[in-house]
């Protein structure tokens, strides 16, 4: 049996990479951070978590490659959605630059678009204080957010705790997750999905620098939110 072109196999090696990531973060939470011990310091803490992320993201990345590796690259093969990966590096300020709500500044990095990838999904966003994002699921797609500057709260699951820039968050499909800035910095956090879709409502509710931003009736951010697996907790 398949699924979206993923044999079982295929699939279940996909989630033990995932889990693989779990465990990552779980560590990293329970030995770089200790609750009730002496913290480490900043450049100590920085470093383990250095390690544990670029781990935690090496496997994620592996998993999706594996996933289309061998078995599936004669079927793949001259197909335009798998062929047209373009490798990139992009400096503070480039990717498609798209301001949410016409407000927001957030740059979308990696998707079928700016980089031709049919798997990944990955951006960056600065959030300004007070600023927050609702809490909602995705239905289809796995996350991890990366706190690169600032302190925010994130809500995840069933517990708060306020993390600081190097902090890192795995978030499992159909898992609630809010984040709001506190203190008087702009945050910056950067979000990695395992699928498309989120790429959706990003674009359907932001426009471009220098357009007027026009926000789509109820029933239409309704239907952009199914196409791209998201559910608000409010609705």
């Amino acid at each position: 049996m398949t699924i979206h072109g993923f044999s079982e196999r295929e699939i279940a090696r996909t989630s033990e990479a995932f889990g693989n990531i779990r465990h990552a973060f779980s560590t990293y939470e329970a030995v770089a951070i200790p609750r009730t011990a002496t913290r480490p310091t900043a450049s100590t803490a920085m470093g383990r978590l250095s390690l544990d992320y670029a781990f935690a993201l090496t496997g994620f990345l592996a998993a999706c490659s594996h996933a289309t590796g061998a078995s599936n690259a004669a079927s793949h093969s001259g197909n335009p959605s798998y062929d047209a990966a373009r490798p990139v590096i992009l400096a503070r300020g480039e990717g498609e630059h798209r301001l949410m709500q016409g407000r927001r500044p957030v740059y979308i990095l990696v998707d079928s678009v700016t980089a031709g990838s049919s798997t990944i999904v990955a951006g960056l966003s600065d959030m300004v204080p007070g600023d927050s994002i609702p809490v909602h699921k995705h239905l289809g797609e796995e996350e991890i957010l990366f706190v690169h500057r600032g302190t925010v709260d994130v809500a995840l699951a069933e517990r708060t705790r306020q993390v600081s820039s190097g902090a890192a968050v795995f978030v499992p499909r159909g898992t609630w997750v809010g984040v709001r800035v506190v203190g008087t910095d702009t945050a910056t956090v950067l979000f990695v999905f395992n699928a498309p879709g989120y790429e959706k409502c990003l674009r359907a509710q932001s426009s471009r620098p220098g357009d007027r931003y026009v926000a789509p009736s109820a029933e239409a951010l309704l239907a952009v939110r199914r196409e791209c697996h998201q559910v608000r907790k409010t609705e």
